[in-house]
């Protein structure tokens, strides 16, 4: 693109889901990972003080993106011990690395606008009610939308903390639940913005706190999946000529099945998982199943175990490398439930964008 040349629409590309829609990857940020495009942003969020006294409104700005993006949940200041560039603070997530892939699909003029709807632990059907709090209701200093708090680990000054409280997708509250009503408000939002926008798809990571529950949420879990889907399309019918499909039903999901933390031998993970490959059956234009769990080659795909050094080890760095974690985004017995920086910035990017190439923009 001619640096004259200015982008003129947008292809918003929504990454929604739980840890691994987020990103969780806990290893430092490669420097290239930090670099931003004119033609990569993000849809951001955050309003309020941060926990270094600073304060930001960012809400429903597009604003840049990197290897950190805007989640409901706030992990900026989850830092690796040790580090102290606080650039490359933050865990690592797949959106940069997707839309990087996407980019030389789209025309000269054009941007993929990421919208980063995702939440650690958050369950289709398990967790908290939560809140929502419309943004005309906000003043300054208070946060717009679904809210749950953020990381602070390790931090420069700052006290540690996690604040969890996952909340549900969907759940009893249907379309009143907060995840759901913060998702609807913010897409509509970034395809009113401009009318030339086209919703490219969904990347949707989400299943494994359902699953891991049992039941009744795993057996809940698929229809509250689809009601879910079909209750936004009704919501959006008066933006269906955004849609890059021209209809709701070509509007594709990626239904990302993330590490094999996913057990098929429970009968609960089977139980959501099936549903997912129920609905690609059922729904073949719309929903996709994207396996990775184990790499083209047979393998089990990287997680942050991969990498773990107990931080009180003599091993440990006093300086971390961008190979590092330290099990700061959850429990060290639990870091391979999430997928590896490494496994972002390589195949499960790659994967990613090559289904969704398939459905947009291949004949």
């Amino acid at each position: 693109m001619s640096a004259r040349q200015e982008v003129t629409c947008w292809y918003v590309l929504v990454i929604a889901g739980q840890s691994n829609a987020q990103g969780f990857g806990e290893a430092m940020p490669e420097l290239d990972d930090l670099q931003v495009s004119p033609r990569i942003k993000q849809l951001g969020r955050y309003r309020g003080v941060r926990p270094d006294g600073q304060y930001e409104d960012r809400w429903n700005q597009l604003v840049d993106a990197s290897h950190a993006l805007d989640d409901v949940k706030d992990m900026r200041f989850c830092n690796l011990t040790g580090n102290t560039d606080l650039r490359r603070s933050g865990t690592v997530g797949p959106g940069i690395f997707v839309a990087r892939r996407l980019l030389p699909l789209l025309p000269d003029d054009a941007g993929i606008l990421q919208l980063p709807q995702a939440h650690g632990g958050a369950g289709m059907n398990f967790g908290a009610a939560g809140r929502y709090i419309a943004a005309e209701a906000c003043g300054p200093l208070q946060q717009p939308g679904a809210s749950i708090g953020r990381c602070v680990m390790n931090y420069a000054n700052l006290t540690d903390s996690n604040t969890q409280g996952a909340m549900a997708w969907w759940g009893v509250q249907g379309a009143a639940a907060p995840l759901y009503r913060d998702l609807r408000d913010r897409l509509r939002f970034a395809l009113r913005s401009n009318v030339r926008n086209r919703l490219l798809g969904f990347v949707w990571v989400q299943g494994e706190s359902d699953a891991h529950a049992g039941e009744p949420y795993a057996e809940s879990h698929g229809a509250s999946f689809s009601a879910m889907v079909d209750t936004l399309g009704r919501e959006l019918a008066d933006l269906r000529p955004q849609f890059l499909g021209g209809a709701w039903e070509q509007v594709p999901w990626i239904n990302v099945l993330a590490t094999h933390w996913w057990d098929e031998t429970i009968a609960a993970h089977a139980k959501v998982i099936d549903g997912y490959r129920r609905l690609m059956r059922q729904r073949p234009q719309q929903m996709c199943l994207l396996d990775v769990r184990q790499t083209e080659h047979g393998m089990m795909m990287e997680t942050n175990q991969t990498h773990f050094i107990d931080p009180h080890s003599k091993d440990y760095p006093p300086v971390p490398g961008s190979l590092v974690t330290d099990g700061r985004s959850c429990e060290p017995e639990m870091i391979h439930i999430h997928l590896s920086s490494g496994a972002y910035r390589g195949e499960v990017s790659r994967r990613i964008a090559q289904a969704l190439q398939r459905r947009c923009f291949d004949d």
